[in-house]
């Protein structure tokens, strides 16, 4: 624990005189990329009987471990450590990711290769796992044998305090919330948040049917550094949230859906996935075409189901769904990259910084398919004449979901053909034109169709200003098209924006506005004034100070959702609870 070190001991059965490829895992199903490196792994020792046998990295796959197995041996004894334990291990709380701490023979599918796993904790922390726990002998607890598939897919949560909260009846597909915490007291969650909660699971399976799972859990770390994301198990979820979340509700605008899609995931993502992104060992790579449909509509639906569930007011959602709008909206760089290719970011921009985002293109498949699917339930709406919805979508394609079940892959005609049993209509051709548009496309006909148009304020919504707090910016994107920190630091420049034509880029610094020294509000009180007086920054750049006047008139602009007065506000039926 001290040095934040996983230490792995693992016996594998083995033909003796037969030579032997060990894998260490490359593609995690929750990242869509190859997102896990063998530099983690260190001190690799393997033995028969108490004899070292020697291995050897392949030259072309450095997570590929190849060994002669000595005559006469059924079994070899692996040992490793894991060195990169970061924040997975610290004094209060720990993380298993059994992804990065297997090496697994090569030739096998992940879901036929057995595993018995015991897990070593420190006395006083308390595991929370979706695995079931067979025995526990002190401070190790033995799990009951299960897939390795299952294995990679089902991590362990623990904490010195730590709390468990049942959001369903037990039985048939309970739903508990896991929570684990740096103090006893960010645990104690009020009754309207866990009855926000419960009422989420009903709303779920109001829309999904069956539960594709017998038990879930929701994995929550509550930490002070405030950041929140999740990634999604079959089973379970991993939920970093920040330790205000439950007891400063109204300013977690922007974490508060986060649970509800990485739940949605149980049904979109692993009950059904996409054809090109499933594959038989976290070690053969996959393709993200449909990224829009796994990641876009499960995002769509946590804003939605959230909404359902009381977790978001109307208000409240129409300015998170402003935000979206206006982030594709804006976006230049569809002009050159289209959501079709967008959604290929896993497989070489996994985690790399990009400098220009709204240009490189960045994930997009996120906001942009909460648009794209606001637009396909308008379709469904207005072809059916109000009858149907994309929850008759929801009813249709993800049927059949039961727990253990093998997951049942799709491709984009089976999307078109559960949205035609809907209500007829050239689906192929409506999210080709969608996936493949460039600046012809209007990201916000959806929301006009449901009676909501995208305008410009001079005041910021909370929401809005929640994602200056979270990034720690003040965001002037729609304006003289930047955003900069406290000390003056330039974080983004959008794209073409007065900013960028003025010459500044990233990392710049401000060090006055309009002569007076940088801060916050000087820098709003010119924007604001702008149509009367230019703004002239005086910026820091590679060791030189010099005045850049901002060719910009107007005053600050900050998303928002206005009724469209002589249309039916169908937003609001598509938000209601069922």
């Amino acid at each position: 624990m001290r040095h934040r070190i996983f230490s792995v001991r693992q016996r594998l059965p083995v033909d003796g005189g037969s030579a032997v490829t060990l894998l260490y895992p490359r593609w995690e199903p929750a990242s869509h990329g190859p997102s896990l490196t063998v530099t983690d792994l260190a001190g690799l020792v393997i033995e028969a009987g108490g004899r070292r046998i020697p291995w050897r990295r392949d030259p072309y796959e450095p997570h590929a471990f190849h060994l002669n197995v000595p005559p006469g041996t059924s079994t070899i004894d692996v040992r490793f450590q894991m060195v990169a334990g970061g924040d997975l291990l610290t004094p209060d709380v720990v993380s298993v990711p059994w992804q990065r701490l297997t090496l697994y023979p090569a030739g096998w599918y992940a879901r036929n290769i057995p595993v018995a796993a015991t897990l070593t904790l420190p006395e006083s922390l308390h595991p929370f796992t979706a695995l079931t726990v067979e025995g526990l002998e002190g401070a190790t607890a033995r799990f009951q044998t299960t897939t390795l598939e299952t294995l990679l897919d089902a991590p362990v949560l623990a904490g010195r305090y730590a709390a468990q909260v049942p959001l369903t009846a037990p039985g048939p597909g309970a739903v508990s919330l896991d929570l684990v915490a740096q103090r006893p007291d960010d645990v104690a969650v009020p009754a309207a948040r866990i009855a926000e909660l419960r009422s989420l699971i009903e709303q779920m399976r109001a829309v999904f049917g069956p539960t594709p799972f017998a038990r879930y859990d929701v994995l929550v770390r509550l930490d002070d550094d405030g950041s929140s994301g999740g990634t999604e198990h079959r089973t379970s979820s991993e939920n970093a949230l920040a330790s205000s979340l439950f007891h400063d509700w109204q300013n977690q605008i922007l974490s508060r859906d986060l649970i509800a899609h990485e739940i949605v995931h149980a049904w979109n993502g692993f009950h059904r996935t996409p054809a090109d992104l499933w594959a038989p060992t976290p070690n053969v790579p996959v393709a993200g075409s449909l990224l829009w449909m796994y990641e876009g509509q499960t995002e769509f639906w946590g804003r939605v189901l959230a909404t359902r569930a009381g977790q978001f007011t109307p208000a409240e959602v129409r300015d998170r769904l402003a935000m979206d709008a206006a982030e594709v909206a804006i976006r230049p760089g569809r002009a050159w990259r289209s959501l079709s290719d967008d959604v290929n970011y896993p497989s070489f921009m996994l985690r790399q910084a990009v400098p220009w985002r709204d240009w490189q293109r960045r994930r997009d498949y996120y906001s942009e398919g909460v648009m794209l699917w606001l637009a396909v339930d308008a379709e469904l709406r207005e072809r059916s004449k109000g009858r149907h919805s994309i929850d008759d979508f929801a009813r249709i394609f993800f049927a059949g979901a039961a727990p253990n079940a093998p997951t049942r892959t799709y491709r984009f005609a089976d999307i078109c053909e559960a949205l035609d049993q809907v209500a007829p209509a050239d689906w192929q051709g409506f999210l080709r034109t969608w996936i493949e548009g460039h600046d012809e496309l209007d990201t916000t006909s959806g929301l006009t169709r449901h009676g909501w148009r995208l305008i410009f304020t001079a005041v910021p919504t909370a929401a809005f200003r929640a994602g200056e707090e979270e990034a720690g910016v003040a965001d002037l994107s729609y304006s003289i098209g930047l955003t900069v920190r406290a000390d003056g630091t330039v974080r983004a420049v959008a794209w073409d924006g007065p900013a960028y034509q003025a010459g500044l880029r990233p990392g710049i610094r401000i060090i006055a506005v309009n002569a007076a020294p940088y801060g916050r509000d000087a820098l709003l009180d010119a924007v604001r004034a702008s149509a009367n007086r230019p703004v002239v920054l005086t910026i820091e750049r590679d060791g030189h100070r010099s005045d850049v006047p901002i060719r910009y008139v107007g005053t600050l602009r900050y998303p928002r959702l206005e009724r469209i007065t002589d249309r039916p506000d169908t937003l609001a039926a598509l938000l209601s609870a069922r």
